[in-house]
């Protein structure tokens, strides 16, 4: 009812482009909360690189989850 609501009422493009700047302001407030929680620094990166991009790695994967299941809702 509400996709056929936005369709019908040409909101369905605002509404997608309020979707999609939420979850971009949700991923960078979230990555840099990860990335202090759980010590990534640039100088873990001049240090370890490889650990490095793994916990980037982990940060972005749980970060995207975090917005499917709150924002997107799949």
């Amino acid at each position: 009812g509400f996709y056929f609501k936005l369709l019908v009422t040409n909101e369905l493009n605002n509404y997608l482009e309020q979707v999609e700047k939420e979850a971009n302001e949700m991923y960078d407030r979230l990555v840099e909360e990860y990335k202090a929680k759980w010590n990534v620094t640039e100088e873990l990166k001049m240090e370890n690189q490889m650990k490095w991009v793994q916990l980037m790695n982990n940060i972005d994967n749980a970060v995207k989850e975090v917005i499917m299941n709150e924002l997107i809702c799949i």
